[in-house]
């Protein structure tokens, strides 16, 4: 009888002494759907899904991770595989990704979005989807200065075009990036922009388009080094 209250005492102090802690959480806060994750210290997760219009699908999914340095491998209901990277968790495997909104782990961004609220990026890459870029193109990383540089690019571009003659800026636009390092070693970058009213929330999560909708929809390509753009779509037009 000593016995068994000895140990069930050493396994109360243990539990007790050795918590499960929350060590990261990431969202997608979409229009009608959240999607939370969330890892803990002992290498388990949780995923809940929540529709707003159609309860029937909300999901909770439990397993097992994997964390190795920036690479994330989930296992057990949510089977993924992505990249941490400037305070999202990217798929590996389709252009879509989770904002980290809590984390007991050291992050190292390139880049901060909270400076640059009209941006997002993600990564190239051939399985997701080649977005026409050019044959033997490869990831390129975004950097600050390289959206500084975007922004400066884009009235130049535009004004080319009748569609946005006089324009200063696309601050009112929600831009997407994804960026290139092509043979010559320059940087290309696809950008697709939406009003920001329309597109502000589920931008940053999703890679977009769309058939129709007038200037509220253009997308293009621009060359960092030599300061051009190229395959100006306006959509409807």
């Amino acid at each position: 009888m000593r016995y068994i209250l000895l140990l069930t005492t050493i396994i109360i102090f243990w539990g007790c002494k050795n918590p499960k802690k929350l060590i990261l959480e990431a969202e997608i806060n979409g229009f009608h759907n959240n999607e939370t994750i969330r890892l803990y210290s002992d290498s388990t997760y949780i995923l809940k899904r929540k529709y707003e219009f159609d309860s029937i699908n909300n999901k909770i999914l439990e397993g097992k991770y994997r964390l190795v340095d920036d690479k994330l491998f989930c296992f057990g209901d949510f089977d993924f595989n992505g990249t941490i990277k400037n305070n999202f968790i990217e798929s590996n495997k389709e252009f879509m990704k989770y904002e980290i909104i809590n984390s007991q782990i050291s992050l190292k961004p390139k880049i901060d979005f909270k400076k640059f609220p009209t941006y997002t990026a993600f990564t190239f890459n051939k399985i997701k989807g080649a977005y026409h870029f050019e044959e033997n193109s490869i990831p390129y990383d975004l950097t600050e200065n390289d959206l500084l540089k975007i922004d400066s690019i884009l009235p130049h571009c535009l004004n080319k075009t009748k569609y946005f003659e006089g324009m200063k800026h696309a601050n009112n636009y929600s831009k997407q990036c994804i960026a290139t390092l092509n043979e010559k070693g320059e940087v290309q970058v696809w950008v697709n922009c939406a009003c920001s009213g329309i597109a502000k929330n589920l931008f940053k999560y999703y890679t977009s388009n769309t058939n129709d909708g007038g200037h509220c929809y253009f997308k293009l390509k621009v060359n960092l080094n030599t300061l051009e753009c190229f395959d100006v779509f306006v959509n409807g037009y």
